[in-house]
This record gives C-alpha cells, sequence and structure tokens, in this order.
C-alpha cells in the first residue's frame, strides 16, 4: 500500500540492488574509483509541493570497495572511515528545491561521517519514471556532489591523497501501486 497523506506526498524507498553510490579521488599518480554496496534510503515526494518532499539515506561504511583488497581494508581503518566506531555514513535533507530546469532539484541536507556532519547540497536530476507490467512503480534520480574529505576529519595521506571527493549517485526507488477505490 503507497502511503499516501492528504498533502499529496508519496513514500519511495531504495532499490538497494539498483542504488549506487560511487566516487573517485585523485592520488599522487592516478585516480582511485570506488563504490559503496550497501545504500539504504526513503524519498518522500511531494509532487503538488516539492519543498515539502525529503530524503534519507544510509551507507554501510564497510561495503566500500576500491577493486583492491589491501586498500580497502585500509579504508575501514581510523585515518579513514574508522568503521569500528562509525558503521554507517548518513544523509539526511534539511530542503527540497527546484534547481536550474524542470529536471533538476536542488537537495540541501547533513552528511555525516564518523563523528562529523557537514551541510552539503546534491545537485539531483530527475531520470525517469515507469511502471511494470504488476503495477510497481518506480523513479530514477542521479546526483552529484563534491566534498572536501579534511572537513570530516579524513587528513591522512595529505600531499599524495587528493582532498576533493567527487561522488556520483543512482538511485532507483519504488512505490508500492496505488490501491483502487
Amino acid at each position: 500500500m503507497v502511503m499516501v497523506d492528504r498533502q499529496s506526498r508519496r513514500v519511495w524507498t531504495f532499490d538497494p540492488a539498483y542504488t549506487t553510490v560511487e566516487f573517485v579521488i585523485r592520488n599522487l599518480w592516478y585516480k582511485v574509483k570506488g563504490r559503496f554496496g550497501v545504500v539504504e534510503g526513503v524519498i518522500v515526494l511531494d509532487e503538488e509541493d516539492i519543498s515539502r518532499s525529503s530524503v534519507t539515506a544510509t551507507i554501510k561504511a564497510d561495503s566500500i570497495d576500491t577493486k583492491n583488497k589491501k586498500r580497502d581494508a585500509h579504508l575501514l581503518l581510523r585515518e579513514f572511515l574508522d568503521v569500528e566506531n562509525f558503521p554507517e555514513i548518513e544523509f539526511k535533507s534539511t530542503s527540497v528545491q527546484r534547481g536550474r530546469d524542470r529536471d533538476s532539484l536542488d537537495v540541501e541536507g547533513t552528511l555525516t561521517v564518523k563523528d562529523k556532519s557537514i551541510p552539503i547540497t546534491l545537485a539531483v536530476n530527475e531520470m525517469d519514471r515507469s511502471r511494470s507490467p504488476g503495477g510497481q512503480e518506480w523513479v530514477y534520480y542521479s546526483a552529484t556532489v563534491e566534498l572536501d574529505r579534511f572537513a570530516f576529519g579524513i587528513n591522512y595521506g595529505r600531499g599524495f591523497i587528493g582532498r576533493s571527493l567527487r561522488v556520483m549517485i543512482n538511485v532507483q526507488a519504488s512505490s508500492a501501486p496505488q490501491m483502487r477505490r
């Protein structure tokens, strides 16, 4: 059953099989690419008043994968993600506004990595919407953001590892078919 309130808000749940959080950071000699494999989240979408919408997301920090097991193990340690003490990375929106064109949104919120919570703005694109033959509805979004790892207290490798981290997010979210009345 779709959660719809009197103000036309619908709840969409991230599909973990098709939602990705990928990143790129420069090393002294090359770029390191990686991703997080476990991402959960919810979008509350009010299409009549987009400013009443919200997004929350949780990433399991230990699901990081750069295709290098030794590097991944190092990224789990205290000088990077410190997953023993901070197993999750969290995002909670504080505002959602229309962006520069009809298919874009600016989603402001707080990103918490380790023990630091920093305000960020996601540049979001509404990609598509579809319905399966069984009535399941899907929405698709992509988002990007540049993060300063030093702002989160991740200073290891200063001078060798880049400071700016480019993050690309793709979300596929579903809402159950509406009940016919």
